[in-house]
């Protein structure tokens, strides 16, 4: 098994080729209709993905937005790519080992399903042959380009597709590994441990569609397949497992065809004015819509387009949707879709199907005869010789047919950007802002006493300098720690707030548990005391006794725990003796009884931690005096 990642990161800032911001935006401004055509690549050849995509004729509207001008209508020429875009595209490449380019040169890639109004993706290489490691294991990084996000697709009718152009033009980073990843689990384990040193940037833009991963995979016996779009780290093991063993079952369909008689061509016969599948709601309603109904001989194909794990009829019914052929029916899945199977017997007979032999059944406009016939015969050759090397989409369980694998042939030269030569005076420069390592960092802010798993959390979510300015200024590294963990997991942090509670806390003002309500509500309230957040930052403080609301100021000599509100060892000692039968049958297993119920009365008020040591020191007491 041979598994390679190309892992795609949207960085911050200004699009690549104009000023208009990264920012997606909502703002529509007003739409416009295109249709693209192929051209050939570099080589005078014609991309086989591409051509695929030209045969389909569908029209594209573009919903034009406030953070999109010409450019990205492809009414003017790109402008010069950002300088600190192309800064960060090359300390990625740094940081991944690579060598950078002495002119970074930006190519056209053939793209005419619509997701580019210019027919093309703009793709430049900044570094070449990196070497990475992830903890045990070292992957080879191919290459690093930096590139143009596509057009965001805002829905598909049958012949017309709508994009937003707010998202066309963020520059992309492109990094792609050699296929020296062996298992799915290793496959998520790199990707992640990329994503983790990348972000270390801080250019890196955070919203969850800007990161998005690729994956190619071939094992023994079949081709390279390519899988787009898989959003999620979490997704990565699942799609590849999934795919792993759809490619497993083709090679055993292509052992079991080896040993049967597959002849060449098929032929369809036209059933449209016949009595046959009269009780099927499916047909009926092609015919009704102007459809013809065919059925043609599968040679050798019995058991194998729908049987337990073989599912060699999805794999065609998938190549005649892409061509806007649907309704594939075959004989594995009947009696089904309302055809009896006395019926599906009657159509063995008149087509004379051998006991090896299945058949299928197609509803089709009258000119879609032949390329119907072409696709379904293309499919059964490769059938005979395992896994095709194709592209194909993630889906929820597992991945879907897309298009042929792109090739060279897709490429040719920008001509409207001028080489950008990297000399070595400004990579000099560029290479004093490459950060430290990930795990040089980790073990620095573990030195400063922050948990290990809680550095990585800083680190994946980039507070990491925030954490350890809180840590250095005010101590408690650990409660510092599961506070800014709260703090930034909100849409938009606030670390003025999130200060001063941690300044607060540190001189004893509020108690830790009162932190994360402080933040995300303005109070805090535990039995009949209560800890307010004013609008202006300070806080207040109240306690009714008697029914009576006492309400002051906490000024910074302020003690929580020593405002004589309640006395813990008082309180500590009466449960203890309302729970000296306990105490002693259990002995020290009554701890954990006794400390919820003393914390039911003084929790926010005292650190837990001088909480259960006066409690333990109690229950001991109790313990020696009763000779146990």
């Amino acid at each position: 098994m041979k598994i390679g990642l190309e892992i795609h990161f949207q960085v911050k800032g200004r699009k690549l080729f104009c000023e208009c911001t990264a920012e997606e935006s909502r703002n529509i401004l007003g739409t416009f209709t295109r249709r693209l055509t192929i051209v050939s690549g570099e080589k005078a050849d014609r991309d086989a993905a591409a051509l695929q995509e030209s045969m389909k004729g569908k029209d594209f509207q573009y919903i034009k937005t406030d953070n999109s001008c010409l450019v990205e209508m492809d009414e003017e020429p790109p402008h010069i790519p950002g300088r600190e875009t192309v800064e960060t595209a090359i300390i990625t490449s740094l940081i991944l080992g690579c060598k950078i380019v002495d002119n970074i040169h930006f190519m056209r890639k053939i793209v005419i399903d619509g997701s580019n109004t210019s027919g093309f993706q703009r793709t430049g290489i900044i570094g070449l042959n990196g070497n990475f490691r992830a903890n045990s294991k070292s992957v080879r990084i191919a290459s690093v380009t930096l590139e143009e996000e596509a057009c965001k697709k805002l829905k598909e009718e049958d012949k017309k597709i709508e994009y937003s152009l707010d998202r066309l033009g963020i520059p992309l980073i492109e990094i792609s590994t050699e296929p020296d990843i062996t298992s799915p689990e290793e496959a998520r384990e790199i990707a992640e441990s990329i994503g983790l040193a990348v972000r270390q940037s801080k250019m890196i833009r955070r919203e969850a569609s800007s990161i998005r991963q690729d994956l190619n995979i071939s094992i023994r016996g079949g081709k390279r397949v390519e899988i787009k779009g898989v959003q999620s780290l979490s997704q990565i093991e699942k799609v590849l497992t999934k795919e792993i063993e759809r490619q497993e079952s083709l090679i055993e369909i292509s052992e079991i065809l080896a040993k049967r008689n597959v002849p060449g061509r098929i032929s369809l016969q036209d059933l449209t004015d016949s009595n046959y599948f009269k009780e099927s709601d499916i047909i009926s309603k092609g015919r009704s819509s102007g459809k013809r109904v065919f059925v043609f001989t599968l040679p050798g194909l019995s058991g194998v387009l729908k049987s337990g794990k073989y599912r060699l009829g999805m794999e065609i019914a998938d190549r005649l949707r892409t061509a806007g052929i649907g309704g594939l029916i075959h004989s594995d899945e009947l009696p089904n879709y309302g055809i009896e199977l006395g019926e599906k017997e009657e159509v063995f007979r008149k087509l004379g199907c051998g006991r090896e032999d299945a058949f299928g059944i197609i509803l089709l406009e009258g000119n879609k005869i032949e390329e119907c016939i072409e696709i379904i015969q293309n499919r059964i050759e490769e059938a005979l010789h395992g896994v095709p090397a194709e592209t194909r989409g993630a889906t929820d369980n597992g991945t879907r047919y897309l298009r042929p694998l792109s090739g060279s042939s897709r490429m040719y030269p920008e001509t409207d950007i001028p080489l950008i030569p990297i000399r070595e005076e400004y990579m000099k420069e560029v290479g004093k802002k490459v950060p430290t390592s990930v795990r040089q960092k980790i073990d620095h802010l573990v030195m400063l006493g922050i948990p290990r798993q809680e550095a990585m959390n800083a680190l994946w979510k980039e507070y990491d300098e925030v954490l350890e300015h809180f840590v250095i200024s005010y101590g408690n590294p650990k409660v510092c720690a599961k506070f800014l963990s709260v703090v930034f997991s909100s849409e938009r942090p606030d670390l003025l707030k999130a200060e001063k509670l941690i300044e607060r806390y540190s001189r004893g003002n509020i108690p830790p548990e009162s932190l994360e309500q402080l933040y995300e509500g303005g109070e805090f309230v535990s039995g009949d005391s209560r800890i307010t957040l004013k609008d202006d930052g300070t806080l207040s403080y109240s306690l009714r006794t008697d029914d009576k609301v006492q309400v002051e100021d906490i000024g910074l000599d302020f003690k929580f725990k020593d405002r004589g509100m309640l006395n813990l060892e008082e309180t500590i000692d009466r449960v203890v003796e309302e729970n000296i039968t306990t105490i002693k049958e259990r002995g020290e297993s009554s701890f954990k009884l006794l400390m919820g119920q003393v914390m039911k009365e003084v929790r926010g008020r005292f650190e837990g931690k001088e909480i259960s040591e006066l409690l333990k020191r109690k229950i001991a007491e109790v313990l020696n005096n009763s000779g146990k």
